[in-house]
């Protein structure tokens, strides 16, 4: 909220009751207040440090459809998180326009017999109505205007498609893709096809058979892909990175040696401008294509239980695999940098748990999600994230992707693996499996400590609507609490975890429940009881 505004408000100061309990450890500090009646109907919109270093809480109260104004309660701590004051705001409601939502999607198949398989590419263009809602302060989706199936206007050309990436701005997609051709010798493009059907076609400037190994988007906005060598071509582990522009420009083309020639990418990162790949690969000098198939994540309408047949197949294979190799590469400008290669046999020797852990599973090859990569202040890395898989539920109809024990690595600079680390998750039920942990880390100022926070999931089982609730359809929710340990960077050690939130008795807000200072030096936690009728605040220093 426009903190301008605020300072205008003629509204005074008002006392609220309250309950306060401080709870203070070293580096870490908690308190719970009671919220006022009105603040408790509503809901935590912003979260933020005033330049007087104190934390200020916003909670936006259930609108009045009768009044003109729209009522706000801020809740004021000290750097101590001690309370200082709960301060009321009404601001004029705003009036805006209705609009227009035209989208552009892409998917492939379609949902009748004849092509529920197909890997042909389709688009599909709907038009909705997005009206302003007075009352509630927000903009709600209204009726589908017209919904068809499209085709660009300057292309007579099939198209296998792999991957799209939307561009909300203006209804636009980027969209993998390549020519579909019988002898199933793929020439992969890039297609850019604006919300009036105009396309553009540009050539990933390869020769021969190639794989999709994986694709992402850039902080930049552009759209990078990796494609392997299939087998029969001369060098299998001579892969190609491509970066595009949304607009399917062509930014950097390179090659690159492959730690082996069936390298898979489980996730990827960017961080500080470069841009670090998690991968595997098994012992065997198989190609790519030999081993696994072309990741496609892109949607197939007409087949409920994944992506595409062409994803399912991709996974059906890579969440069964074992795989005998990590690897951690790093790209520089579209360069390869270093690719490193740890075999997972050698993980357990560099097994490490917290202190009051008697033992721990650690890496033992299958397929790692990424939850974070960070680079330390001496140039090592370190790479967190969970086991994950792929569980088919509802009799069949519907896709959960569940995540695991948590495993963290330590490489070096050059990405040579020093130590690993194995934390037992607090929650392992199926309501919070199909969560990811957040994680994150920080590092103290003489750069020989990183602090390693994990937000454990506590998930809940609810309904989405009143809609939802009336038709029994349950859904789960994810709630977080948090646990920080040390890790010693010099030997490798690892603290036991401090737990805040009262063992999950206080949870973080799902939104604008973290705030991190401008030095990255206090991290604050905002949170709730289960009830929603309190409010709690945490602090940890990274001293």
């Amino acid at each position: 909220m426009n903190s301008t505004k605020r300072m205008l408000s003629l509204c005074l100061a008002f006392a609220v009751s309250h309950t306060t309990m401080v709870v203070t450890a070293q580096n870490t500090k908690e308190n719970v207040q009671e919220l006022s009646k009105a603040a408790k109907k509503g809901m935590i919109v912003d979260a933020n440090l005033t330049p007087e270093n104190q934390l200020r809480l916003t909670y936006k109260m259930k609108v009045d459809k009768k009044s003109d104004e729209v009522a706000y309660e801020d809740y004021f701590f000290d750097d101590q998180l001690g309370f200082k004051q709960a301060q009321p705001t009404k601001l004029t409601k705003e009036v805006k326009p209705d609009t227009k939502v035209v989208s552009l999607a892409a998917f492939v198949g379609g949902s009748n017999s004849f092509n529920v398989l197909s890997m042909i590419l389709n688009l599909q263009r709907e038009e909705w109505e997005r009206k302003w809602d007075y009352d509630r302060q927000q903009y709600k989706w209204g009726k589908r205007l017209s919904k068809e199936s499209v085709k660009p206007r300057n292309s007579e050309s099939k198209y296998k498609g792999f991957a799209e990436f939307a561009n909300d701005d203006d209804g636009s997609q980027f969209i993998i893709a390549s020519y579909d051709q019988k002898d199933d010798d793929d020439q992969f493009v890039a297609l850019y096809i604006t919300n009036d059907l105009n396309l553009k076609e540009t050539k990933v400037p390869v020769n021969g058979k190639y794989s999709l190994v994986y694709c992402g988007a850039l902080q930049s906005g552009n759209i990078f892909m990796i494609l392997a060598p299939n087998k029969g071509m001369p060098d299998t582990k001579k892969y190609t990175y491509a970066e595009f522009t949304r607009k399917a420009e062509l930014v950097t083309q390179s090659e690159f040696t492959a730690p082996m020639p069936n390298m898979v990418v489980m996730d990827y990162q960017e961080v500080n401008g470069a841009l670090y790949f998690c991968a595997a690969s098994v012992k065997d000098n198989d190609a790519f294509n030999q081993v696994f198939t072309s990741y496609a994540p892109i949607s197939n309408p007409g087949y409920s239980t994944s992506a595409n047949r062409q994803m399912d197949a991709y996974e059906k294979r890579v969440f069964v695999k074992k795989f005998d190799n990590i690897h951690l590469l790093k790209f520089e400008k579209g360069k390869l940098a270093f690719g490193s290669s740890t075999p997972v046999a050698s993980f357990k020797s560099k097994l490490i748990v917290p202190p009051s852990q008697k033992k721990g599973d650690g890496y033992d090859g299958r397929k790692f999600q990424i939850q974070n990569l960070a680079v330390t202040p001496a140039g090592e890395y370190l790479v967190t994230g969970q086991f994950h898989d792929k569980k088919i539920v509802n009799q069949g109809n519907d896709i959960e992707y569940r995540y695991y024990d948590i495993v963290c690595m330590y490489f070096d600079a050059s990405g040579n693996l020093k130590a690993q680390y194995a934390v037992d998750k607090v929650n392992d039920d199926r309501k919070s499996e199909v969560f990811q942990n957040m994680q994150n880390f920080f590092f103290s100022k003489d750069g020989k400590t990183a602090y390693w926070e994990l937000l454990e999931v506590k998930g809940t089982k609810g309904y989405a609507s009143f809609v939802d609730a009336y038709l029994g359809n349950t859904t789960f929710t994810a709630h977080y609490f948090p646990r920080i340990a040390k890790i010693n960077l010099a030997d490798g050690t690892i603290s036991n975890f401090t737990e805040l939130g009262n063992k999950g008795k206080f949870l973080v807000y799902r939104y604008n429940g973290l705030v991190l200072d401008k030095n990255k030096t206090t991290r604050y936690y905002v949170g709730h009881d289960e009830d929603y009728e309190k409010l709690w605040v945490g602090k940890y220093t990274f001293d």
